[in-house]
């Protein structure tokens, strides 16, 4: 080897030499940044209004905060059916600090239909915590009193009758959509900032039905609201006398989840860590009790099966707006 040669070899080794350094101060400081996670508050959004699904999540606040020595601070950040806070969610530094709790619709359908730079790809799935069927509900003295009558109400009179959702999109809009579309029926859709306003519409007679979360409805019972059906594939636990769409014959089903993301490229030990906090705090019968109590189930899903099941309802999705050609 010549002597120039010697010095580019020797050259190349340093540069090499000093690359592995770097590599290696880099991955001792990612790992000393892991065991000092958190040391700050960690922030979770929620894209709705307070008073909604933020509730899924209160109960286990104390409990994270302590596990983790940080605050767990719940941020409600309305707007878009849930994509304003979802997107901020996306943007924010992937360090574990800022996080999403959200139902899926809001990075499977939301998106699409408002034709967002936004979706599922953007984060990274923690765990899932609940899981919900939703209730079509009308109201006592109207026409009808059960879905057979609705069923014959709305045939009889096309676009004749109303119902309102948390918004188009919104996972009771597209169910709603797909009832239509099975039973041969045309309603009104007419959206709503969010379920509760819809019902008072409902209560009030500016509309004849609402179709929205258990713990939205059921508690209004007593005061005129009247469930007729469930959109879930079998009987919820916490509704098990009100019957199934496909109880009825109409080859329908939809619930929806809610759980905890990330943004993409958030560390994998955190996600973990974060998975297992949730999962843990899930399973607690006190937890569990306080949500059935409030209509909603529990339903506990690890990273790779949140993940698997985040996959399939996209694609779903996509197919299910493609069906319905909504705009």
């Amino acid at each position: 080897m010549t002597v120039k040669g010697t010095e580019m070899a020797m050259s190349m080794t340093r540069r090499g030499a000093m690359a592995a350094g770097a590599a290696l101060a880099l991955g001792a400081r990612g790992a000393h940044a892991q065991r000092g996670y958190p040391d700050r508050a960690i922030r979770v959004i929620v894209p709705y209004a307070a008073g909604g699904a933020d509730q899924f999540i209160r109960p286990l606040q104390n409990r994270i905060s302590q596990a983790l020595g940080q605050p767990m601070v719940i941020d409600s950040v309305t707007g878009a059916g849930g994509a304003v806070g979802a997107t901020r969610v996306k943007t924010a530094a992937p360090d574990g600090y800022t996080l999403l709790f959200a139902g899926t619709g809001a990075l499977t359908a939301v998106p699409r239909l408002q034709h967002l730079p936004l979706s599922i790809a953007d984060f990274a799935p923690i765990a899932n915590l609940i899981a919900i069927p939703y209730v079509l509900a009308g109201r006592r003295g109207a026409r009808f009193t059960d879905l057979a009558g609705f069923l014959r109400e709305a045939k009889a009179r096309p676009e004749g009758l109303s119902y309102g959702t948390p918004g188009v999109g919104s996972t009771p809009h597209l169910v709603m959509e797909s009832l239509c579309r099975a039973a041969g029926v045309t309603l009104l859709h007419v959206p709503y900032s969010g379920v509760s306003t819809a019902v008072v519409a409902l209560l009030a007679g500016d509309i004849d039905l609402v179709m929205g979360a258990p713990s939205a409805i059921m508690p209004l019972v007593e005061r005129g609201v009247l469930p007729l059906v469930q959109t879930g594939a079998q009987r919820s636990a916490v509704l098990p006398d009100l019957p199934t769409l496909r109880e009825a014959g109409l080859d329908v089903e939809l619930v929806t989840r809610f759980g905890f993301f990330a943004p993409k490229g958030t560390d994998a030990a955190v996600l973990d860590r974060w998975a297992s906090l949730i999962l843990e705090g899930g399973a607690d019968p006190a937890f569990i009790e306080a949500m059935h109590r409030a209509y909603n189930d529990v339903e506990l899903l690890d990273r790779p099966r949140f993940q698997s099941f985040i996959a399939q309802e996209d694609a779903a999705t996509a197919r299910l707006l493609g069906e319905l050609n909504l705009r």
